[in-house]
């Protein structure tokens, strides 16, 4: 894949791409804390389908503000903003319509995005993950408290570096809290930070990590992924997450817009298991021609 980057807004929005440029977009979106290297396996095996043709897109990864090579936003992180993110890189760069596949918070933005939107999204494909993380109305003071404390508190304490650090401490660092493999890790911690003279510095924004200030509530959240009306995808792992296998058990997605999947993998079923979640996606896409 091939390095890029545009502005957005007087911002750095950074990527990675593959394919034909004049072809339509396939928008890959990644999850918290990840970056456009997280879809590097997964193009992977893409490849043969991209360059034949028989998937007719260009491969574009971007890295999310606060992420891998991408500005900071400056200010903090309020995850409906994200939304708010892609329809300015889509319509800034005059893109048209895209289709899109998501990754965990990735394929949350993604779904919001194209339930907002319909008509910038041609296809969905949604990889553990969906809709937004949501909280009872009766949470609402809580969330808005630990929200402003984390915020405070991280004021106080200043940036996080990571000068102390090696590669190999934070991809085990990584592996720990996850279930990536440590290859697929190395994919995801090189792209999160600058490397210089022996020294590490994070790339990616230490905010990224505060608590929200405001969540959704679950009708919200229904409501909104009742009105995806594009053919939809949605890939989960056997062993991915459980909340993810819950919240599809609602009505809403019997509709005949939605396909679900269970592959063998976890959370990053994208990477670990990328031969077969390739598989389906040409297949998806081939049955829609």
């Amino acid at each position: 894949m091939n390095s890029f980057s545009i502005e957005v807004n007087g911002k750095t929005i950074a990527g990675l791409r593959y394919g034909d440029k004049s072809k339509p977009i396939l928008l890959a979106v990644h999850g918290w804390l990840d970056n456009a290297a997280s879809f590097i396996p997964l193009v992977e095996e893409l490849k043969r389908n991209l360059d034949d043709g028989s998937l007719p897109y260009q491969f574009i990864a971007i890295d999310l503000p606060g992420h891998g090579h991408s500005d900071h936003k400056g200010g903090h992180y309020n995850f409906i903003e994200w939304v708010e993110d892609l329809y300015q890189i889509i319509k800034t760069q005059h893109w048209g319509s895209v289709s899109i596949v998501g990754h965990s918070m990735g394929a949350m933005i993604s779904s919001i995005f194209a339930a907002t939107f319909p008509e910038l999204v041609n296809r969905l494909i949604l990889i553990e993950g969906l809709g937004a993380i949501s909280a009872e109305a009766e949470q609402t003071v809580s969330q808005l408290r630990k929200g402003i404390e984390s915020r405070y508190n991280y004021n106080q304490s200043g940036s996080v570096n990571a000068n102390t650090l090696t590669l190999e401490k934070v991809v085990k660092a990584r592996c720990f809290v996850s279930d990536l493999t440590e290859q697929n890790a190395v994919l995801i911690c090189r792209r999160n930070l600058i490397i210089n003279a022996g020294k590490m510095t994070w790339r990616s924004d230490p905010k990224l990590k505060l608590r929200s200030l405001i969540r959704l509530t679950e009708s919200q959240v229904i409501d909104i992924l009742s009105s995806i009306s594009m053919r939809c995808l949605i890939i989960v792992g056997d062993k991915g997450y459980p909340l993810i296998v819950e919240k599809l058990k609602s009505d809403i997605f019997n509709k005949e817009n939605f396909d679900i999947l269970t592959l063998i993998g976890g959370h990053h079923i994208h990477m670990d298991n990328a031969v077969e979640t390739a598989s389906v996606i040409v297949k998806f896409v081939d049955k829609l021609k």
